[in-house]
């Protein structure tokens, strides 16, 4: 059930946050002359918002600044965060068109700067040094000067794997008190707007190639590393091919050294360093050492993906990710890399391969924490999910095999976990395909797009807000702390709580004896569905998701034990458990989409506020409902084809 927040909740957090401007609505001389303008010139609904901003800036309280431009506290609230994420955009853009004479427009873009290149500099750009663009963007120079001494620290221990000259050090230290040079005025997207900072500029200390590779590091710094980003990022196109990699190590380094004061308290150092073939051990002390190196392990992906040495940041007293321990090692706890297969085996037990298939699922939930318990990217928080629901899948699978007292409690910790992560996962979901059916709606010319929305998107960040809250508050809890140990613990001790063969004949309990019969019953429970499909309701097909999930959890477990035919098999379950899953978003939108107009009707009336946008959203999902639904028998008909069940059938009889 979705979350409500109160407003008296809502209340004591925004007056504690309006005490002061936060440097997200810090408007630059630019915007703030556009506000006036917009204030003075523009529509009455533009004013208002234009002056809030302006009224904001100036330093008012938000009790303050409602009554001075007619709107309610809500609304100011919903303005300033629309603010945060979107700056000017939150005006149309003909109206900051016009509120922008044509002789002070820039003849082209910041970002051309990184597509023409070192070899084609803007002769027209300032010079600068870097200390005095540092404080003209009021960067934090603590954080910044002890990020560049945590930077050079990673530089000398990781040197042998690097192999990066030594004046390279000095260039990451550059660019480590660079790093953050937009955080100041745009903090939702500082990375890319520091990028442009340093390329509109001429840094005198830097060579041309040298400044390319400070911003490319600066765009890379922040957010999840996946090797597509550098498909699209124009600061790493831009380089010459003979520094690439080399601004990639620099990057590296810079993202884990930044994670490293992610507690913002510049007391976190590392330790002396232990290196071997595998990995490096860097000893993380200090206060805040325990949040500042889960961060670090976080943001070493760059590294991973550049090299084979793992980065592992140990912290004294700190609980360890219980991990199985590889073959003629003792039992203990080490800080897992992340393995990419459980490891079961064909003539396993089938209670030990479940305990591999637990283990592999158990380290995706821990390694997505720091990024679900942060938030700043919703895939992070949906990977964990999928962790703790393939969990629970897998008891399914292996529970015949183990003690039902051994496994209860766990199963519980998984179901809390779950729980608490859903309620937040369900509204991300809501909310990120509302906005991209605004972006739908921008590019085919609505006026006003975002403001039918606000209402609807205002009450479902208040509800994603408070989710989050009894999120956190459960994952620091000592229930969930508690969990998470003795799960580990369980999973790591071979033979805890497996079931005794029973007596007299035998019985099968080796993965390749059990698994055949085990996949086809899934898959007869999935293909049972094939009378009704065409008529079938919205019930029916969103139990039959539920079973395609199972089927495919179990092709999963097996994966390294069945033929390579099981590849293709997963995909095309994941077809159909994809398009439902789409069809059962669309249809719980439907619903809280009629919920919500049935709630707000009777407010409309009395305020006079305008939830049309909501009726036609409605009426784009009810349709979008409906396509799903006709569309789907042609999804299960590609599924349920004589080839696939041939490639089934392959895949099992390699057992």
């Amino acid at each position: 059930m979705l979350l409500l927040v109160s407003f008296s909740i809502q209340d004591t957090i925004w007056s504690v946050i309006s005490q002061h401007v936060t440097t997200t609505e810090k408007l630059t001389t630019e915007e703030r002359a556009i506000l006036e303008w917009i204030a003075s010139e523009g529509k009455p609904a533009h004013v208002r918002r234009a002056r809030l901003l302006v009224l904001r800036d100036q330093g008012l309280i938000l009790r303050e600044i409602g009554p001075q431009v007619g709107l309610s506290a809500r609304r100011v609230r919903y303005w300033l965060r629309a603010f945060r994420v979107r700056r000017m955009d939150v005006f149309p853009a003909d109206l900051l068109a016009a509120a922008t004479p044509a002789e002070e427009m820039p003849t082209e873009p910041v970002i051309e700067a990184a597509v023409v290149g070192a070899r084609s500099p803007r002769p027209e750009r300032p010079k600068v040094t870097i200390e005095e663009l540092c404080r003209r963007y009021e960067v934090d120079m603590a954080h910044a000067r002890h990020v560049a001494g945590l930077a050079q620290a990673l530089f000398d221990a990781t040197a042998e794997v690097h192999g990066l000259p030594p004046e390279r050090g000095d260039l990451l230290e550059t660019a480590a008190i660079l790093h953050n040079v937009g955080f100041a005025f745009y903090p939702a997207k500082h990375h890319t707007a520091g990028r442009d900072i340093i390329l509109e500029h001429r840094l005198v200390e830097l060579g041309e190639v040298e400044q390319q590779m400070v911003a490319c590091t600066t765009a890379l710094h922040r957010k999840k590393f996946k090797p597509k980003r550098l498909d699209k990022e124009p600061s790493f196109l831009a380089l010459p091919d003979e520094v690439r990699e080399e601004t990639l190590m620099l990057a590296a380094l810079l993202r884990v050294a930044d994670g490293l004061d992610y507690s913002q308290s510049q007391t976190t150092t590392l330790g002396q360093a232990q290196p071997s073939s595998q990995a490096i051990v860097l000893p993380v002390l200090g206060p805040f050492a325990g949040e500042d190196a889960a961060r670090a392990r976080q943001k070493a992906d760059l590294w991973h993906h550049l090299f084979d040495v793992e980065l592992r940041f140990v912290v004294e007293g700190e609980p360890a990710i219980w991990v199985q321990p590889e073959e003629g090692a003792g039992l203990e706890a080490v800080l897992s890399r992340k393995r990419k297969a459980s490891g079961v085996l064909p003539d396993d037990p089938m209670s030990e391969a479940g305990r591999k298939a637990l283990c592999f699922h158990f380290e995706r939930m821990l390694e997505h924490e720091p990024g679900t318990r942060l938030g700043e990217d919703i895939e992070e928080l949906h990977d964990m999910r999928v962790a703790t629901r393939r969990m629970r899948s897998a008891f399914r699978v292996f529970a015949p095999y183990f003690d039902s007292d051994t496994l209860r409690p766990f199963l519980k910790g998984l179901r809390r976990t779950g729980r608490a992560l859903g309620c937040v996962r369900d509204l991300d979901v809501f909310v990120e395909k509302a906005q991209h059916y605004l972006a739908a709606e921008v590019g085919a010319g609505s006026p006003r797009p975002y403001e039918d929305l606000a209402p609807l998107l205002e009450a479902w960040w208040g509800q994603r807000e408070a989710a989050r809250a009894k999120m956190a508050a459960y994952l620091d809890g000592k229930r969930y702390q508690r969990f998470v140990q003795e799960f580990g613990r369980f999973l790591i001790t071979e033979g805890a709580g497996t079931l005794p063969p029973p007596a007299g004949r035998p019985v099968p309990h080796q993965v390749y004896q059990v698994v055949p019969a085990l996949i086809y019953t899934r898959y007869e429970v999935v293909r049972g569905y094939e009378p009704v499909i065409e008529n079938a309701s919205l019930d029916t097909l969103h139990t039959l998701r539920i079973d395609c999930k199972r089927l495919c959890y179990a092709l999963e477990f097996f994966r390294e034990v069945l033929g390579p035919e099981a590849e293709e098999v997963v995909k095309e379950v994941v077809t159909v458990q994809d398009h439902l899953g789409n069809l059962h978003d669309a249809d719980v939108a439907c619903h809280l989409l009629i919920e919500f107009l049935e709630q707000w009707s009777e407010q409309e009336r009395r305020e006079r506020i305008n939830i049309s946008g909501v009726t036609r959203y409605l009426v784009a999902k009810q349709n979008e409902l409906r396509l799903l639904v006709d569309s789907f028998p042609e999804t299960w008909r590609h599924f349920n084809h004589p080839e696939m069940r041939r490639q089934l059938a392959l895949a099992v009889s390699a057992l």
